[in-house]
């Protein structure tokens, strides 16, 4: 049951426990592969989700119950794999790469070492948990979107059934189809979480989201950062300030949807870039290079499983990097080895050969082809939502000029230290928001139908070029302060560094405001439209179908907060999210169940359907789905069903007209 009262201090084991989920397969595999440590923590979150990714694929495959075990054979296994690939390709004696190959030029100063690497990263860790815990009252707490009801119920089954495949995650909401997608990665970690824990999916879910969203997501960060702009300490500790209150993300994705697999999948990106920037570094071997492509393409895998969206944005951004570096890498080989470039043409012909086979077959997939064909909807005109870009805003989330400003001064100093590949990735993402926000029909809608034609899917990895950017135009700014003040550099360095610190903290306070208004949106009893599931519905499930462990399941409109009789006190839902795919018993019942017909009856005995509920307030009737679940409306006085339990606007039924089967 949801334990009620729980604090955050009190979910500090939960806390460590995803935390060492995150970090420590992805650092055994990392550790193998000879990475720095600075690597090897921030960039453990996603290797960790390729991990994940893999032990799920072969229990799905072979039938074995998702839990730790898995887990930590894979994680032997994939390390193992990954010590020999990198002794073939690099031998015994190699060094570790260097995660920081571009640097920061002569400005950089040395600075003590722990101030310098973890001082910024404590500060954007801590205060990332300050501005989100504050929107989050306790673990415990109910998020109101329409789709938390979703990933709370799809966590539940993952832990009931013991299988964490993507298409029994997708059968929570089409459970007639065998064949529906949907990204396991984030449910889970979660179900790892909840059976070490002993947590309530509610908890599991909350506690997963906020250490991704304010531990993951900083590290990750932190280590890009420093791959791309050195250990010049201004840089870090710029990004550090800024990115607790940049609210394009976590905070947009953790307000709008919610999109909580999504937003998952952004904030392991960084981790992800981060090594492609290592492995693309003009100090590393060519032989060093292709054991972190490896790695990589392992851990891009597993991004995939968190949620597709993500790793599509991470290549709009990475392309710009990986094209000319393959590019600089095929010219070298071919320059020293002439008798090489027949091979190397060959081998480029069937890459790209590859790729476009494989982009063809997985446009030809159900998902994508309803992905293709799906609805678009402009949350804003094309002027605006360039204004809302240009200043790292979006229709929700307001902008901030001063990092705006910052990020326009780190783009004329990456295209000049040859650092373009970001300017060029944070303009395609720019634009795809644009077009997703504001165009309604015609081509430019296929540019982001991979996206859902999502806008805020699509801007919210804004922030990670945007951030680094941002670092960059720091330390540049700073670095004018020796010519300054060029008999005392160091103190003009001092003095910019002091302006551009204060101009940064000067946003924080409206930006923690921002935040929590935005987090706390749709958390709690609030009005802010009409609570899906109070704390006293809940209480209500809890008193009345909790008592009764009989197994059976609960329908429920999902337009009345149905969705979370079940999970809430420990029975199947049979009617998770208004979305999905519904045919047969399923369709009749949310059509028909109130008119107790012989046919219904036969519905709810195969699906071992116990209970209805309803609740006559409620949400989003405007939706165009909102008629399909009328079978379930209206239920006061219909004959077969009992009232066993009534609190506010919701009551609880006991199914009891359906003959000598009853239940």
């Amino acid at each position: 049951m949801l334990p009620t009262g729980t604090t955050w201090w009190g979910a500090t084991p939960l806390v460590a426990v995803s935390l060492l989920l995150h970090l420590l397969p992805g650092a055994l595999l990392l550790v193998a592969a000879r990475a720095t440590p600075r690597m090897v923590v921030g960039a453990a979150p996603v290797v960790s989700a390729g991990v994940v990714g893999a032990a799920v694929a072969w229990t799905t495959w072979t039938g074995v119950r998702w839990g730790v075990i898995p887990l930590l054979l894979t994680t032997v296994v994939a390390g193992g794999l990954t010590l020999l690939v990198v002794r073939l390709l690099a031998g015994r004696g190699t060094a570790a790469v260097d995660d920081g190959a571009t640097r920061a030029g002569p400005r950089a100063r040395k600075v003590p070492s722990a101030v310098a690497s973890l001082g910024p990263a404590a500060v954007a860790v801590l205060g990332s948990w300050w501005v989100l815990v504050r929107g989050i009252p306790s673990p415990s707490s109910l998020q109101q979107s329409h789709d938390a009801g979703y990933h709370v119920n799809a966590l539940a089954r993952v832990l009931a059934t013991g299988d964490a495949g993507w298409y029994s995650v997708g059968a929570t909401s089409s459970p007639l189809s065998s064949t529906t997608f949907y990204p396991p990665g984030l449910h889970a970690h979660a179900a790892l979480v909840a059976q070490l824990g002993g947590a309530h999916p509610v908890v599991a879910l909350n506690v997963v989201v906020l250490v991704l969203a304010a531990v993951v997501w900083p590290l990750g960060m932190m280590l890009l950062v420093r791959a791309v702009a050195g250990p010049d300490p201004a840089a870090r500790w710029a990004v550090a300030l800024a990115l607790p209150v940049t609210l394009v993300f976590p905070t947009l994705l953790l307000h709008f949807g919610v999109l909580w697999s999504n937003a998952a999948a952004v904030a392991l990106s960084p981790g992800l870039l981060a090594l492609l920037v290592a492995a693309s570094g003009r100090g590393a071997r060519a032989r060093r290079r292709l054991g972190w492509l490896a790695v990589a393409a392992g851990a891009a895998v597993g991004l995939a499983l968190v949620h597709p969206s993500a790793l599509l944005s991470l290549l709009v951004l990475a392309l710009p990097l990986l094209v000319p570096a393959v590019w600089r890498q095929l010219r070298d080989v071919t320059r020293r080895h002439p008798q090489a470039r027949r091979a190397a043409t060959w081998g480029a012909a069937v890459g790209l050969a590859v790729t476009v086979v494989g982009v063809v077959l997985v446009a030809r997939t159900p998902t994508v082809q309803r992905l293709l064909v799906s609805r678009a909807r402009t949350v804003t005109d094309p002027g605006d939502a360039v204004r809302e870009v240009l200043t790292l805003g979006t229709h929700l989330t307001p902008g901030w000029l001063v990092l705006a400003l910052l990020v326009a001064v780190g783009a004329v100093q990456a295209v000049r230290t040859r650092r373009a590949w970001l300017v060029v990735g944070y303009l395609l993402t720019a634009t795809m928001y644009v077009f997703a926000a504001s165009a309604s029909s015609g081509w430019g809608t296929l540019v982001t139908a991979l996206w859902d034609r999502e806008p805020y899917r699509v801007v919210a990895p804004l922030a990670v070029p945007a951030l680094v950017l941002a670092g960059l135009g720091a330390s540049c700014l700073v670095g004018l302060g020796e010519r300054l003040v060029p008999a005392r550099p160091l103190v003009g360095r001092a003095a910019l560094a002091v302006v551009v610190g204060l101009a940064i903290t000067a946003g924080i306070p409206s930006g923690a405001a921002s935040s929590e208004r935005l987090v706390s949106h749709n958390y709690g009893d609030q009005q802010w439209w009409r609570t899906v599931v109070s704390e006293r519905e809940a209480a209500l499930y809890e008193q009345v179908l909790g008592v009764r462990p009989d197994g059976l399941a609960v329908a429920g409109d999902p337009f009345g907060g149905g969705q979370w009789a079940g999970v809430l006190s420990g029975h199947p839902s049979v009617f998770t999210h208004f979305g999905g795919v519904l045919g047969g018993d399923y369709d009749l019942l949310r059509r028909h169940l109130r008119e107790m017909t012989p046919q219904v009856c036969q519905a709810v005995r195969d699906l071992h359907v116990g209970y209805v509920v309803e609740d006559t307030d409620r949400v989003w009737d405007n939706d165009p789905r909102y008629p399909l679940y009328a079978g379930l409306r209206g239920l006061a006085g219909i004959g077969g069903l009992e009232p066993i339990g009534q609190d506010g606007t919701v009551t609880v039924y006991r199914i009891t007209g359906c003959g000598a089967a009853s239940f």
